[in-house]
């Protein structure tokens, strides 16, 4: 415990709070700190467990008396780097949803992930823009951007950012929308860090009741042709699809029966069309995905006409607690060699220690610019990368640092000027030069002064 904090200040602390606060050892306090990926080890100084935004606001202000730098977590998907001291909130107690169907928006908690938020939604025939994964929490996804397996169609989660209620630097409570501290709005639209802790967000909402979406799972022996063709149909898509492709090398149990132990292609796609009846979607979904139905015996077939409230199964992503490696980038336009590449370092006949190499399209809703301007960095790209292995001691762990690099730099060339926070984990300098152009990464800078001039936030989960 830094040495200016006495036990008359912790006593202080908790009397302000209405949610628990753990010291380092405290019983209760590992239980606290654990999140999705266990692989990052978190120590801070203290801990609290905010159950209001009050909870959040007397834990700013006592950071800041006492020069704690502050961290803040909800799931602990973006959890990269380690925390070795200072102050973290845990907000994931602060959960609430409220769907305005006449509006149509919904106002979420800190806490709130999309796994609960979509059925909310669901139940009005309403829906959102969400990431890949259903258990990620949604303030978190927004604040980076939030591309998901809807976006080429709907573009970014933040594009239907309406308002934030935020926390900022003195622990004072802001409201941020297009009409009230504009400039602290546009940056909470993709410029993630170092700006206060967001508490609540309404976001826009869409009748979407259904979409044509899913996946399709190739055996190992047809890894390698299902990439090669994939590449060039994706280019064929209209906007209206949404398409990515991994190759999974699944574990031997924790997964459905069928997949138990396999390596497979995994083609995900999602057909959107508003307003369009199931008849509709499936059959024009189909048409458009018939081509790599035909590239060889699907091994699964799971795409169909689905409730838009399930698109987080399309990509079929594990819930935690995971030890997850994870390392991302954003490409320019990819061709042939690039899909040899991937598939000389990941691909059916490759030794390698990935769980999961995923090439996503990008482009459509993702690529234009809105009528409210955001800070979201990595717009221009085509296609993401995405490398994910959950570290297993003696069988993965001393192989990731020789094989991670080693894909990368495989596909160096490809790489796009920017890359989205969302995909960076904790960037290193080099990468967080990246993260937004030169002009937008000044005026973030700016922002963060304005409403964080101690440098209260830390600039990791």
């Amino acid at each position: 415990m830094p040495h200016q904090i006495s036990a008359a200040d912790l006593a202080a602390l908790r009397s302000e709070l209405g949610g628990p606060l753990f010291e380092r050892g405290d019983d209760g306090y590992q239980a606290e700190i654990d999140g999705f990926n266990s692989l990052s080890p978190m120590a801070p100084d203290l801990v609290v467990g905010a159950t209001s935004e009050a909870d959040v606001q007397a834990a700013v202000r006592f950071a800041a008396a006492h020069g704690l730098e502050v961290v803040v977590q909800a799931t602990g998907h973006g959890s990269y780097r380690g925390v070795d001291g200072g102050l973290l909130i845990r907000t994931h107690r602060l959960d609430s949803i409220v769907v305005d169907p006449s509006a149509p928006t919904v106002t979420i908690g800190a806490g709130a992930r999309w796994m609960d938020i979509l059925p909310a939604l669901g139940e009005h025939g309403l829906a959102a823009v969400t990431g890949s994964s259903p258990s990620v929490g949604a303030v978190g996804l927004v604040l980076g951007g939030g591309v998901g397996p809807l976006s080429r169609t709907l573009g970014w989660a933040a594009d239907r950012a309406v308002a934030f209620r935020v926390v900022i630097g003195d622990g004072s409570v802001v409201v941020a929308s297009a009409e009230s501290e504009p400039e602290l709005f546009w940056a909470l639209k993709g410029g993630k860090v170092g700006l206060g802790v967001v508490t609540e967000l309404t976001l826009d909402v869409l009748a979407l009741p259904e979409i044509y979406g899913g996946g399709l799972f190739f055996e190992q022996e047809h890894i390698d042709e299902v990439h090669r063709a994939w590449l060039d149909w994706a280019k064929t898509l209209p906007e209206s699809a949404n398409t990515s492709i991994a190759i999974l090398r699944l574990p031997p149990e924790g997964v459905p029966e069928p997949l138990l132990g396999r390596t497979v292609a995994h083609v995900r796609f999602a057909y959107v069309e508003e307003g369009a009846d199931a008849e509709r979607l499936g059959t024009r979904g189909a048409e458009l995905l018939a081509p790599m139905r035909a590239v060889a015996p699907v091994y699964l077939d799971g795409v169909g006409v689905m409730p838009t409230v399930e698109c987080g199964t399309i990509h079929a992503e594990p819930f935690g607690p995971l030890p997850i490696w994870e390392r991302g980038e954003f490409l320019d336009e990819i061709d042939a060699d690039y899909v040899e590449r991937i598939l000389e370092q990941a691909g059916g006949s490759a030794e390698s220690p990935f769980a999961t190499v995923e090439t996503r399209l990008l482009g459509g809703a993702i690529a234009r610019d809105t009528v409210l301007p955001n800070a979201i960095g990595g717009r221009g790209a085509a296609y993401s990368l995405l490398v994910i292995a959950a570290v297993v001691p003696g069988l993965n762990d001393e192989a990731l640092p020789v094989a991670g690099p080693a894909l990368f730099d495989a596909v160096a060339q490809y790489s796009h000027d920017e890359i989205n926070y969302n995909w960076a984990g904790h960037p290193s300098p080099a990468v967080f030069a990246r993260l937004w152009p030169a002009e937008t990464a000044a005026k973030l800078a700016e922002v963060r002064r304005r409403y964080d001039p101690a440098g209260t936030f830390g600039f990791g989960n």
